[in-house]
């Protein structure tokens, strides 16, 4: 008899143990997720802090020449654009109500981020091609000035 309550009781220690380790193991990958997101945020602040001083340089008139001749910055923003659509549809679909509060501050971040870039990049584009048609550059084919 006493063999058999300690069986039961040390069935039930494991299973504590096992849903304690459990327990730790999604935490630790939250956290990890979280941490990803936070650097995901940071590049893409970076990016935008990049694309803005490109602006201001544009707007002050230091840019003399044609900015995007060959259409290569217009093209490398339409793929960050493209990139950030599909990191903000991921989003979407990944964040709810189950996740934890540090992960739900990291995917409004990204997001609020992602959306601010996304604009940026936008705007950029547009100005690239006043720029351009402004200073008299030769204009790229239509199909690379299209706005993604």
């Amino acid at each position: 008899m006493l063999s058999a309550i300690l069986k039961l009781l040390l069935r039930d220690v494991f299973q504590l143990a096992r849903r304690g380790r459990n327990w730790l193991t999604s935490l630790a990958a939250e956290r990890r997720t979280a941490l990803r997101l936070d650097r995901l945020a940071d590049r893409l602040t970076g990016m935008g802090i990049r694309i803005d001083i490109l602006r201001k340089r544009m707007n002050e008139g230091r840019l003399d020449e044609p900015l995007d001749a060959d259409a290569s910055l217009r093209e490398a923003l339409r793929g960050l654009k493209e990139d950030i659509r599909t990191v903000r549809c991921q989003l979407s679909v990944l964040s709810g109500p189950r996740s934890s509060p540090r992960l739900q501050r990291a995917f409004a971040r990204l997001a609020a981020v992602a959306e601010k870039t996304y604009a940026a990049a936008d705007k950029l584009q547009w100005e690239i091609d006043e720029h351009d048609q402004m200073g008299g550059a030769p204009q790229a084919p239509p199909a690379t000035r299209l706005s993604a």
